[in-house]
């Protein structure tokens, strides 16, 4: 089941925290390096792989559909709070491909997955089956996840986010998502619909993605966020 899938899916993040633990123990401080240190902005106490994962963990709570419409929304209101609080302010969702913006502010953003999480229901489940994590000292972080939602339940397309004009049936999507975090938020994702299947396709190790065009795609996006450094890449299967 999900959960299971959960607990396996984090083990290799918290290995890359104690990584950095052991290293912290050793010299009362974070790694740096010459490269990384140029990297703008403040030490962060967080990072893109916690963030992503405490949103997914907040994602996958089940909401019951056979409650009264108003204790559910409580619950909806409630769940909704533990996902944003993960966000930047300033929360945008881009298509990797044209750079427009699919969800432009937090406001729609609110109204997105106030929908999916009202009309998803108990069923709705995310799961990030690989990871590209690319670390910083200083700046931004950002992992590059292969994710598969199902039960997803969205407006229909061309329609208001909320889904007050109707919505889609139940589906499953697998997508691409790069997270950046900056300042301790998730502020900016980029999506691709992982139209290849390489996420859950178990013998497609970091090689093979690698190698996608898919993967390119996000790379180039990265190299142009980060100055043309990638830096220290890490990768979970």
């Amino acid at each position: 089941g999900n959960h299971s899938d959960r607990g396996r899916r984090q083990e290799p993040e918290e290995k890359v925290d104690d990584r950095h633990d052991r290293h912290d123990r050793h010299d009362g401080r974070r790694r740096e390096d010459p490269a990384e240190s140029r990297d703008e902005g403040p030490v962060s106490d967080t990072n893109a792989v916690l963030l992503t994962n405490a949103q997914m963990e907040a994602y996958n709570e089940p909401i019951p559909n056979n409650i009264p419409a108003e204790k559910r929304m409580a619950l909806v209101a409630e769940k909704l709070e533990r996902f944003m609080v993960n966000f930047d302010d300033k929360v945008q969702i881009l298509d990797l491909k044209s750079g427009q913006a699919v969800i432009k502010d937090r406001n729609s953003f609110i109204k997105r997955y106030t929908c999916v999480f009202r009309e998803s229901g108990s069923k709705l489940s995310g799961t990030c089956t690989k990871r590209f994590y690319f670390d910083a000292v200083r700046g931004p972080t950002y992992c590059l996840d292969y994710e598969t939602h199902e039960s997803l339940v969205t407006a229909m397309p061309g329609t208001p986010p909320d889904g007050k004009l109707g919505v889609r049936d139940p589906r499953t999507e697998h997508l691409m998502v790069l997270y950046e975090e900056k300042g301790g938020k998730l502020t900016k994702m980029w999506i691709k619909q992982d139209s290849d299947k390489l996420g859950s396709d178990p013998y497609a190790g970091e090689d093979i993605l690698a190698a996608s065009d898919a993967y390119k795609q996000f790379e180039a996006k990265l190299k142009e966020l980060k100055n043309g450094k990638l830096g220290e890449r890490i990768f979970h299967n």
